[in-house]
């Protein structure tokens, strides 16, 4: 008989072990899941092995480069889309003549598989599933059978009440042709929702064989983990490398030199290291190459090849990746897994059940109460967009609590203002988050459902200091903010990464937790405020106004409406999502986002007026500036201090900067008042083009920029990065928050001019790349 092997799962539940390793390539007891269920298969009779892959399958294929293992033919057959459980096995099969064998690559077991063999030939069932008699039937799929054997029903993870039987489906089975036959190909489909329900509406037959043995769905990090311990206890009947002493610890070769106690059993893989006076077990596996140094404990653990565990650490129900470093005393609480080549720096100490992504960096004595799924940064860090992640991995209600709780912590007594954009997700992430602010005694502002720059609008409008913004789309982010909704400050958003990581938050009894005030009617003051910008109306106008957010097109066609503009001819305006940016066109005249504002700050230079922008604006208002002898204020996107303090102060009497409605009021009214049209406008600005890219860097951007000194450029200080002046134009440069990228900020007189400066930057900054890591 031949098999079919699924081998294609990522084992997502297994993360970070699974980061980059499908999921029978997980070691146990040094060696691969797979390597154990392939020598079953061949002492049952099995000489020909159908491997299905889908997740990293070329790390499968060449583990088994000869093709054969234990006697038995490998073929791989590699699904270019999932097909679910059926519909692989159909996708594995040409044609088929004979039962075959089903079994998962990432499951241990030692069933005799041939009597399985028998009973499905005796019986002449369409399919044989072979059972397991189980413990707790709630966390398994069972099977429900006459007292013949034969499968009437199937329940899934049942609650007691539920519970009629006690057989698990092991996920192993015997397909006759006739339910080969009944899988569509190339398609998903599965075997135990869609494939067998299907095959008993039809009267056909299933049987159930109930084998004696062992049996583990390594589902996850526990089971991992679990299986590893019952192997240890010779629970199993597998063959694992080395020699079995009198205790129950087994060698791969000798045990390794050296004063140190062992408390069986213990698996100890080869070219292992233990140093003095370490204390190691029970039930801890330690693959090739690991290393426990002087006065380190270990248990229950497992280290994986090249996991090192340093001077006086200690480590507990938990599973070291290959490579992974722990530093000199340094902890790690129950239930924890460190990924493949992550650090955890001296004296740190990672709580419960907390899980370190591949390449990830702890610092020294860190206290990580979070996963970290990033390299170097915790899943609660902040980047350009605030904490952001894919909602239900990195961003979640639990997250959004303790973000409300860090907030609160941090206003400290303030009350927080709080908004998100109109979608389900980032409402119910507002009131995890409002929840937690509650709990620190803090009051909350709630804005409801409005867009970016209304929300602004009411930071400033009610003088809070301190508020956040939820916006979910393909990602979701929590945005931190400061007064009038500008940028919260490296302070700021250190305090709360801090507050995330270690956990100490305010608390209060039951009579101390902060006020909720509903302010969704802060439109009506918005409208109120947009109305009064144009105090002359805007009548004789006529425009076209687009947005594909209907809430920011709806309030500017009604102002405008009110003020008496007509709509429908003339110039376009275009306003952002968010509403925080505004653009215009007329015939072939085209005003970008950067152009607008300058456009309004001209009419501010006239007047004897500064205005402030943030860093990154273009050098446009310097230009305007140094012609009516005015200045141009730039508060930075995540000043370390107050550096900017004067700029921000301004920024905050200037929302039109940051607010397109307000900008297209604002520029109406000086349209009107000088007759001026969108290309008599342009006609007043300088010629000066932009050109934005980031180029993603894997080493420290600050080397990178100061290299940058080294050429022979004219460069300076930009408060964020630097700024380039070249022939062809200025071009600035500034790290992102999480040093993952340099932004490029091109300026020119031209687009075409724009681009090209941008492209000889990008290459500069790739030759200082390459050069960074021909050193390394």
């Amino acid at each position: 008989m031949k098999a079919v092997i699924m081998a294609g799962g990522a084992g997502s539940r297994l993360r970070p072990l699974t980061c980059n390793l499908p999921k029978p390539m997980a070691r146990l007891c040094g060696r691969p899941i797979i390597e154990y269920i392939l020598e079953l298969l061949s002492k049952n009779q099995i000489t020909e092995g159908i491997l299905t892959l889908q997740y990293l399958p070329q790390t499968i294929i060449s583990h088994f480069e000869k093709e054969e293992y234990a006697g038995i033919k490998l073929i791989f057959c590699e699904e270019e889309i999932p097909l679910g459980t059926a519909g692989s096995v159909k996708n594995a099969l040409w044609e088929i003549r004979e039962p075959v064998l089903v079994i998962s690559g990432d499951a241990m077991c030692d069933f005799p598989l041939v009597k399985a063999m028998e009973a499905h030939k005796k019986s002449g069932a369409d399919v044989t599933i072979v059972t397991a008699r189980v413990e707790d039937p709630r966390e398994y799929g069972l099977v429900i059978t006459d007292k013949e054997g034969r499968i009437t029903g199937f329940i899934e993870k049942p609650s007691y009440s539920q519970a009629v039987s006690e057989l698990a489906n092991t996920g192993i089975y015997i397909l006759s042709p006739s339910a080969v036959h009944m899988i569509p190909e190339r398609e998903k489909y599965d075997f135990a929702s869609q494939l067998f329900p299907k095959m008993l509406e039809k009267g056909m037959r299933l049987q159930s064989c109930t084998l004696e043995g062992y049996w583990c769905d390594i589902g996850d990090l526990k089971m991992y983990k679990q299986c590893q311990r019952d192997m240890l206890a010779g629970k199993v009947n597998c063959f694992i490398p080395g020699k079995r002493d009198s205790e129950g610890n087994i060698f791969a070769e000798k045990r390794p030199a050296g004063e140190y106690e062992i408390i069986p059993p213990v698996y100890f893989g080869e070219g292992v290291h233990i140093g003095e006076k370490s204390v190691i077990g029970p039930y801890t596996v330690l693959d090739q190459g690991a290393a426990i140094c002087t006065g380190a404990t270990a248990g229950s653990s497992v280290l994986l090849p090249r996991a090192i565990l340093g001077e006086r650490a200690g480590i507990l129900d938990s599973v070291l990746c290959a490579g992974a470093s722990v530093k000199s005393k340094a902890t790690l609480l129950e239930g924890c897994a460190v990924g493949e080549n992550a650090v955890i720096g001296s004296r740190a100490v990672v709580q419960t059940n907390v899980r370190i992504w591949k390449d990830a960096v702890v610092e020294d004595a860190e206290v990580v109460c979070e996963h970290i799924t990033e390299k170097g940064k915790a899943a609660n860090g902040f980047d350009e967009e605030g904490i952001r992640g894919e909602v239900g991995v990195e961003l979640t209600p639990e997250l959004a609590v303790k973000a409300g709780c860090a907030i609160g912590t941090l206003a400290k007594g303030k009350t927080v203002g709080i908004a998100c954009n109109e979608t389900r997700c980032s409402s119910v992430l507002k009131s995890a988050m409002i929840a937690g602010i509650r709990s620190t005694g803090a009051n909350v502002m709630d804005f409801g459902c409005v867009f970016r720059s209304m929300f602004s609008f009411a930071m400033g409008y009610n003088a809070l200091t301190v508020g956040s913004y939820i916006v979910s789309g393909e990602e979701c982010a929590i945005r931190l903010v400061s007064g009038s909704g500008l940028p919260a400050t490296r302070k700021m958003e250190r305090e709360i990464e801090i507050l995330l990581s270690r956990g100490e938050f305010s608390r209060c009894g039951r009579n101390g937790f902060g006020d909720l005030m509903d302010m969704s009617g802060i439109g009506v003051m918005y409208i109120t405020e947009l109305l009064r910008l144009a105090p002359e109306g805007l009548s004789g106008m006529s425009l076209n106004i687009a947005c594909t957010n209907k809430a920011v097109q709806r309030i500017a066609s009604d102002i405008l409406t009110k003020l008496g503009c007509e709509l429908g001819d003339g110039p376009t305006f275009i306003l952002s999502d968010d509403g925080t940016w505004l653009c215009a066109t007329q015939g072939n005249v085209s005003l970008n986002r950067y152009r607008t504002v300058a456009a309004y700050g001209l009419s501010l230079f006239e007047e004897g007026k500064d205005i402030a922008v943030e860093n990154d604006f273009p050098q446009t208002l310097e230009l305007l500036a140094q012609k009516y002898g005015q200045k141009v204020y730039r508060y930075l996107i995540c000043p370390a201090d107050n550096c900017d303090e004067q700029s921000r102060r301004l920024a905050a009497a200037q929302p039109f900067v940051r607010d397109g409605l307000m900008l297209l009021i604002l520029l109406l009214d000086r349209m009107k008042k000088k007759n001026l049209t969108v290309e008599q406008l342009d006609c007043l600005l300088p010629d000066l083009e932009v050109e934005e890219k980031i180029v993603s860097v894997d080493v420290n951007p600050a080397k990178i920029l100061n290299d940058l000194s080294q050429l022979p450029i004219r460069k300076q200080a930009a408060g964020e990065g630097v700024l380039v002046e070249d022939s062809k134009g200025i071009v600035h440069l500034r790290s992102l928050k999480r040093g993952k990228g340099i932004k490029i900020f091109a300026q020119a007189a031209s687009s075409e001019t724009a681009k090209e400066l941008c492209a000889d930057f990008t290459k500069i900054l790739g030759g200082l790349l390459d050069n960074e890591h021909n050193k390394g």
